[in-house]
């Protein structure tokens, strides 16, 4: 909570959505994507994700590895280590949509990479209401 205490938004529990648990084997990727909604029909509970926090189980450590998240717009690429979690914005300060949020899971070459997708939403989940109107890619 208190990364995020600088943003002004309201944290609670209820604000962050169903973790998801990822396992890449070699060669396996997921290509470039935004993680926040571009409208409020691709969300579940019409939540915005505010924020992505990643965390690794794994460890992948250089570009022989592979398995590294990669940020296109900046130039940037932060490979897995156990225990590490990268967190960034998908909105901008007024709350929409940012397109310097694109990352991919590039591919390891050797090994696994595992993580944990936590989702922070701009309104509190309801676990409770379902996820009837979720849109899977």
């Amino acid at each position: 909570a208190a990364l995020f205490s600088a943003t002004g938004m309201p944290l609670t529990p209820r604000s962050i959505e169903p973790l998801q648990l990822v396992r890449y084997e070699a060669g396996e990727f997921f290509g470039p994507h935004h993680d926040y909604h571009a409208t409020g029909e691709s969300s579940v509970q019409g939540e915005q994700r505010s924020f992505t926090v990643l965390i690794f189980g794994s460890t992948l450590t250089s570009s022989e590895e592979g398995g590294e998240t990669h940020f296109p717009e900046l130039g940037l690429s932060v490979w897995p280590r156990a225990g590490d979690a990268l967190a960034w914005s998908n909105v901008d300060e007024n709350g929409r949509p940012n397109p310097r949020s694109l990352h991919e899971g590039r591919p390891p070459l050797v090994g696994s990479k595992i993580a944990i997708n936590c989702w922070i939403a701009d309104q509190p989940f309801d676990v409770g209401r379902g996820f009837a109107t979720a849109v899977y890619s």
